[in-house]
């Protein structure tokens, strides 16, 4: 059974025991959600969408205006998946620029700097490609609030409403002093590991342990990158 968001408020307030709290409740639930979004790495949260590169530049692009960070990046040539790996904005600075560079790219970094003025994060790639690529990019996305929650007929978008609801009741003990306050953090603490241990948070995915693809690469310690290879 799905509840909505002023449900679950209402229920929050009668469970810490403040049902004139329906306000502080509603703006609880949105904490309780945007923690999620930022904190977790939920499957749930994973979008898919594509970039279009054009020949011979490094960028910036423009990220997705939901971009919150990236999951992978990969483009096909002739069916091939090539990825690009993650870098730093010093580690991009650093590449070499000269006119005439270009190849397949193999790596990206990001800039969110301008994301509070513009809304929207820019996307470095190296080296410039010698050719048009359409890219492949999963990645996390924001989540919006919940407008008026205390009245709201919206099912949140997090499928354990239980979780929901015992989360933001805990965040309104704050408000009361409520001595139950760490037995029920406790208890949403394993709320939320069963949840992700079978919706399959990514933070709970067993990865290898491998080298860094930029610094040990196939064949020998040179860059893949050629002067005019197309």
């Amino acid at each position: 059974m799905s509840i909505t968001a002023s449900q679950i408020v209402a229920d929050a307030c009668q469970i810490a025991k403040c049902p004139g709290y329906l306000a502080q409740a509603g703006r609880q639930l949105n904490l309780v959600l945007s923690d999620l979004v930022l904190h977790r790495n939920l499957k749930v949260n994973l979008i898919t969408q594509t970039l279009n590169i054009p020949a011979n530049s490094f960028g910036p692009f423009n990220l997705e205006t939901n971009y919150l960070r990236t999951y992978d990046m990969f483009y096909l040539v002739s069916g091939t998946p090539y990825f690009l790996n993650p870098c730093s904005l010093k580690e991009i600075d650093a590449e070499n620029y000269q006119s005439g560079i270009s190849n397949y790219p193999y790596e990206f970094a990001t800039d969110l700097s301008p994301v509070p003025t513009t809304g929207i994060g820019l996307l470095y790639i190296y080296p410039a490609s010698g050719t048009t690529l359409t890219v492949t990019h999963r990645f996390y996305n924001q989540q919006a609030d919940i407008a008026n929650p205390s009245t709201s007929s919206v099912v949140p978008w997090f499928s354990d409403q239980d979780y929901l609801t015992m989360a933001t009741a805990t965040r309104l003990m704050r408000f009361t002093d409520d001595d139950r306050y760490q037995s029920y953090v406790a208890e949403c603490e394993k709320l939320l590991l069963i949840h992700l241990m079978e919706e399959g948070d990514e933070q709970n995915v067993v990865k290898s342990v491998q080298l860094d693809p930029r610094r040990f690469r196939t064949g020998g310690s040179l860059r893949p990158t050629k002067l005019d290879p197309y």
